[in-house]
């Protein structure tokens, strides 16, 4: 349903170029399948020069699999917007945190007896000790790489996660690594949702978003924000939401998201809503 006048809505669809789509409560439904009308829709938009790209929080390699059943090939902006990457190939932008950072992270893992992870562009790292770690990496879908040593890894990472069931030692730890000690790294802590007394804590560039990310593919193919459509649900999209030419927010959006979209599905992502607004631009682009 359009929140903007529907003639208004249709001048700017005319204008789109690229369309920038979440993956995980937006393209995909929650069983993680992506609605056939949906693979449909792309294809056909594609072969009115349309891009697709695929905007998450994931890991890169937990997204490509879904870049390849749409068959697109534009870059894929992952771990809210950390890396801007090809899903083959070639990388646009990363945004690694320092090494001496991650060296001071492990530092402190060390001292406090804390198990840590890093995130590279394409796995996630991991030593045996870290015993907890394999289940939380299940859920990421994402490919790992155990390593004897984090030593030989620590100059070329996105992001770090400690865990520990002792959550004061981890506000502890973010402290150490937070301003005014290191200005450029922003830290957050959460609870395990599948253990009671385990905590996380995530390491990564500050200022970095999945707005970030979509900048650097408008930048590749010198697209103006007008040119650009996104579809999101989250609040981790709310930012690239209001960077982009049409927001588009899903039905199930969270109310934030769904109060600054231009338009908002009459479907969730359990009744592929994507499709019902990719059906709509590509009526307007027909009608270009």
């Amino acid at each position: 349903m359009p929140k903007i006048d529907l003639v208004e809505l249709k001048k700017r669809l005319k204008q789109i170029k690229l369309v920038a789509c979440d993956i995980d409560g937006t393209l995909l439904s929650s069983d993680n399948q992506i609605g056939e009308k949906t693979m449909q829709l792309v294809r056909e938009l594609r072969n009115l020069g349309i891009r697709f790209t695929l905007i998450t929080g994931r890991v890169h390699s937990a997204s490509v699999k879904y870049a390849k059943m749409l068959g697109v090939d534009d870059p894929i902006v992952s771990l809210n917007g950390a890396l801007v990457k090809f899903p083959e190939g070639e990388t646009i932008k990363a945004f690694y945190l320092p090494e001496k950072r991650v060296l001071k992270a492990l530092e402190l893992a060390e001292r406090y007896f804390v198990n840590i992870l890093f995130y590279s562009e394409d796995k996630v790292i991991y030593t045996p000790e870290n015993t907890i770690f394999p289940s939380y990496i299940g859920n990421l879908e994402a490919e790992t790489m155990e390593v004897d040593s984090y030593y030989d890894h620590t100059d070329k990472v996105l992001r770090v996660v400690f865990s520990s069931d002792r959550s004061r030692i981890l506000y502890k730890i973010a402290h150490k690594l937070e301003p005014p000690f290191f200005s450029n790294i922003s830290t957050s802590i959460y609870p395990s949702l599948k253990y009671d007394r385990l905590t996380y804590l995530e390491v990564k560039r500050r200022g970095i978003s999945k707005a970030t990310g979509l900048k650097y593919v408008r930048k590749y193919y010198g697209l103006k924000r007008k040119e650009v459509a996104g579809i999101g649900d989250f609040y981790n999209d709310l930012e690239f939401l209001k960077k982009v030419g049409v927001a588009v927010a899903m039905k199930n959006a969270v109310a934030e998201v769904r109060f600054n979209a231009d338009y908002v599905t009459t479907k969730t992502n359990d009744e592929d809503g994507v499709s019902e607004f990719l059906e709509i631009l590509l009526e307007a682009k027909k009608l270009a």
